[in-house]
């Protein structure tokens, strides 16, 4: 939600509304009928009192509907802006917890000198929700603080050039000579004013004093409706704050989208080495023993003979493909097949951990489970080292089990009991190695059976595909605060530096 649309849902609430109406209906109603008119008929004091007392109604029923909606211990709690939609339901909480603290401490208006302190209580308060204590209000990198920088400073630009009017010609020297001479403005406004209801008393005596009374009647709603607005301007401030706060200890301004545009961009190239033509956004890695029909199911996920089926990989290379699912475009890596040597295992476990989908194909004929189980356990131990990543999405499928089967296919492609209960034993003695994972039988002998089945579960890891692509890159993104990440920055500034040297030398 912008700034404009938090400060509109704050200010211009209905009960806010009526108490300004109610400040400016003296002033309209007069200016419609006229003063003069008014004291050459007689009615100017029945005007007087009968604006004061409308001015006693609508002070009544706000108060009536404020007290019979919560009681007359307290206003309604204050609407807040909207959490971010990449928080999690953990930073959601913190940031509920943190407008309870606001809306509790902003009972009433704090001195705006104080709001510092008070905006640095709240984030103190995010930083140690959010890490059980471990953390402090400054316990953020100068990187992370820069890009929170970065974005605010935005934000409040297109604030000002969408709602303050001539804020591209307001230059900030008349603003700090303005601030510089803000009380000099003010005494000279009180001053002036002073002077003015006083002459308006002697030139016009029923003017200055329906004006006077106005302001007698008016003086409580204008200092209620400033308390209300202090209130809401500070509980804006607050939140902004709890808001920044949640960001920084999150980990979310580690990398900006530029950095994970550069990451993607890197990645889109290394897989252009690997002979594919277009950008992709979701990475499937299609792993397995060799000759478990891989290629096969390339071209049956995506309906086109792309992948060589049957063909013996010389170079050990990966190889990818393009294609979609819907409306989601694919980028399918089919790498070479798991022989059991370590330096095999390597080049698979690379690939997986790029992955935001896995396909692990398993032969349901093929008895044969150690390669398979010692990948598994070489990809567990390497995600255990990779705390702050979502690990990808792992798909278990059983090819070739229309082999199981006596005189396949089947009726209508639907198994009888017996069957069912074959293929589910077969399934169970390629889970058990592997940790009881979920397998999916599948048959790519035409007609292919249970393809669709693998298609619909596709879509429904397609979301959280998604966030591990995004996780992935934002990892890779600062992971530029290691040792060889560091040199690397090191030696690009020495190397600058030597630059500048040498031109101011030439020079």
């Amino acid at each position: 939600m912008t700034l404009g649309a938090r400060l509109r849902r704050r200010l211009l609430r209905w009960n806010r509304v009526a108490l300004a109406l109610a400040m400016a209906l003296p002033l309209i109603v007069s200016m419609a009928l006229g003063f003069l008119w008014l004291h050459d008929h007689g009615w100017l004091l029945y005007f007087v009192l009968a604006s004061a007392a409308l001015f006693a109604v609508l002070r009544a029923v706000v108060w009536l509907v404020q007290w019979r909606g919560q009681g007359v211990t307290g206003e309604r709690e204050l609407t807040g802006p909207a959490p971010d939609p990449e928080w999690s339901e953990a930073e959601r909480a913190v940031f509920e917890r943190a407008r309870a603290r606001i809306s509790t401490r902003l009972s009433a208006p704090i001195p705006w000198p104080d709001l510092t302190a008070e905006a640095l209580a709240v984030v103190e308060g995010i930083a140690a929700d959010m890490s059980d204590g471990k953390r402090s209000a400054l316990d953020f990198t100068v990187p992370e603080a820069l890009l929170l920088i970065d974005r605010v400073a935005l934000q409040y630009r297109a604030f000002l050039l969408e709602n303050v009017p001539y804020s591209d010609r307001l230059s900030v020297r008349t603003m700090h000579w303005a601030w510089r001479k803000q009380e000099t403005a003010q005494a000279a406004w009180n001053t002036g004013f002073l002077a003015w209801r006083g002459l308006r008393l002697v030139l016009n005596p029923a003017m200055g004093l329906l004006r006077e009374a106005e302001r007698v009647l008016a003086a409580g709603l204008q200092d209620r409706l400033t308390v209300r607005f202090r209130r809401d301007a500070q509980a804006i401030l607050l939140e902004e704050a709890a808001q920044a706060a949640i960001d920084l200890y999150s980990g979310r301004l580690r990398a900006s989208d530029d950095d994970l545009a550069r990451v993607a961009v890197a990645g889109h190239q290394r897989d252009l080495a690997l002979a594919a033509p277009l950008d992709s956004p979701l990475r499937v890695v299609v792993v397995g023993q060799k000759g478990v029909g891989k290629s096969s199911l390339i071209n049956a996920v995506l309906d086109d003979d792309l992948a060589e089926v049957d063909a013996v990989s010389t170079n050990g290379r990966a190889l990818a493909f393009e294609g979609t699912m819907g409306d989601t475009p694919l980028r399918m890596i089919d790498t070479p097949g798991l022989d059991g040597s370590a330096a095999r295992e390597k080049v698979l476990l690379r690939e997986m951990l790029e992955a935001d989908i896995v396909l692990w194909v398993h032969r349901a004929t093929r008895p044969g489970r150690a390669a398979d189980a010692s990948l598994m356990a070489a990809l567990q131990e390497a995600l255990r080292g990779l705390p702050e990543r979502r690990p990808p999405v792992i798909l278990h499928l059983a090819s070739g089990v229309d082999q199981l089967l006596q005189d396949w296919p089947r009726v209508e492609n639907r198994l009888t009991a017996a069957d069912h209960a074959l293929v589910e034993r077969a399934m169970q003695a390629i889970a058990d190695p592997l940790g009881s994972v979920p397998v999916l039988p599948l048959s790519l002998a035409p007609p292919n059976w249970n393809l669709e089945a693998l298609r619909q579960r596709l879509v429904a890891v397609f979301p959280e595909a998604r966030q591990v692509q995004r996780g992935r890159l934002r990892v890779a993104a600062s992971d530029r605060s290691g040792l060889r990440g560091n040199a690397k920055r090191a030696g690009r500034g020495m190397r600058s530096a030597a630059r500048t040297v040498l031109g101011r030398i030439r020079k």
